[in-house]
């Protein structure tokens, strides 16, 4: 099965060279957005296995406020942002749970490992809920 990724950056140059990394990984791109409120509007619709956010965002939301909404519904994220300053890192560390913070310009090696490291742990995390709630597969 090919693991369904959202895109979620405000920077269309980025945006477009992002989803043909993805792409040639072997992934499907379901999305490309430049602000939070289409993110979770597409996030809930489409129940997508990972979303890659910038921080920065276009209209109301950050990055870390989408994450936030995103974690409620389970949904990993992987930070993929410009922003690198000790600041922006504490604070997406503080508030949200992001598997991965990504710094640009990205690596295709390293957007490829934390991809792989954010859906299996992603994966372990609903096992053990299932687990927990009495449910198997």
């Amino acid at each position: 099965m090919t693991e369904r990724i959202l895109i979620v950056e405000d920077e269309a140059i980025t945006a477009l060279d992002l989803k043909i990394t993805l792409i040639d990984l072997g992934y499907e791109v379901i999305d490309t957005v430049d602000n939070g409120e289409d993110a979770i509007k597409i996030a809930v619709r489409e129940n997508p296995d990972l979303t890659i956010m910038d921080i920065k965002l276009k209209g109301e939301m950050t990055g870390i406020d989408v994450s936030s909404k995103l974690a409620e519904l389970d949904l990993p994220v992987i930070y993929l942002t410009a922003n690198s300053d000790n600041d922006t890192f504490n604070k997406s560390l503080a508030n949200s749970s992001a598997y991965a913070f990504i710094r640009k310009p990205f690596k295709k090696e390293s957007i490829k490992t934390a991809i792989k490291f954010a859906i299996n742990k992603s994966k372990i995390e609903n096992e053990k809920l299932n687990l927990a709630q009495g449910f198997v597969d």
